[in-house]
């Protein structure tokens, strides 16, 4: 079975001010309605579907991205796979990429010429040059948020490791200004930005000379609240 197309929007949108809200473990408690508005715009697309499908008979109150109320959503039941296929047509297929994949040369009698890769000039290599930068003298990480819109209450600065998982979070005054402390043995590789209403930002360490007086914008995500409803 093909998984299910599912696109969502929201059919009574809510005009209350999510700055002023009750923050809560899933999103916000909002005092007009009486419930809670989950924070969609902070999940990626597998958490969105798994949460209102399990909530489908539910009344859910959301936020989203607008970009996110665009997209076709894809549900597939625990049972299914994605992904269907024929063992035995596997097997061939990769018996006969691994016959086409043979050396031409290997069925003829041509001679081949062979050439060493290290002494002959002929050989050049081509690519991309990557610069790596020493931060290991560095004992902070600092510089300033500007946001390329209105104000907001919270913006929220996380030290991620180069596995991508958090290592501390800080929130930082309104001035912008912020400054994080590097512990080189926890391998931290990078820093995400991330404010209410405004796209997160991730600056990596790689890409940066030095983690100095670092200066990073936020530019404003559109969003949309109310209630969610599927369309299938």
């Amino acid at each position: 079975m093909r998984p299910k197309k599912i696109n969502y929007r929201i059919e009574e949108p809510c005009h209350a001010d999510w700055d002023q809200m009750k923050p809560e473990a899933q999103g916000r408690f909002c005092s007009s309605c009486s419930k809670t508005v989950v924070d969609f715009s902070t999940m990626s697309d597998f958490s969105i579907v798994n949460y209102l499908e399990n909530n489908k008979h539910q009344s859910v109150c959301g936020r989203f991205g607008e970009e996110q109320l665009t997209k076709t959503y894809l549900f597939v039941k625990p049972h299914q796979s994605v992904f269907s296929f024929d063992l035995k047509a596997v097997a061939l297929g990769l018996a006969l990429s691994t016959f086409s994949a043979l050396p031409s040369h290997a069925q003829t009698s041509t001679p081949i010429e062979h050439h060493d890769s290290i002494n002959d000039p002929r050989v050049l290599i081509q690519g991309a040059v990557a610069i790596s930068y020493d931060h290991s003298n560095e004992k902070f990480v600092n510089g300033k948020v500007k946001l390329n819109g209105k104000k907001v209450s919270e913006i929220k600065v996380t030290l991620m490791d180069g596995n991508a998982v958090a290592l501390s979070t800080i929130e930082i005054p309104k001035n912008g200004v912020f400054k994080i402390p590097l512990d080189w043995a926890k391998n931290p590789a990078s820093i995400r930005i991330s404010a209410s209403g405004y796209q997160t930002e991730t600056v990596y360490f790689s890409n940066h000379q030095s983690l100095g007086n670092l200066t990073v914008t936020l530019y404003e995500r559109p969003m949309k609240m109310g209630k969610v409803v599927s369309d299938r």
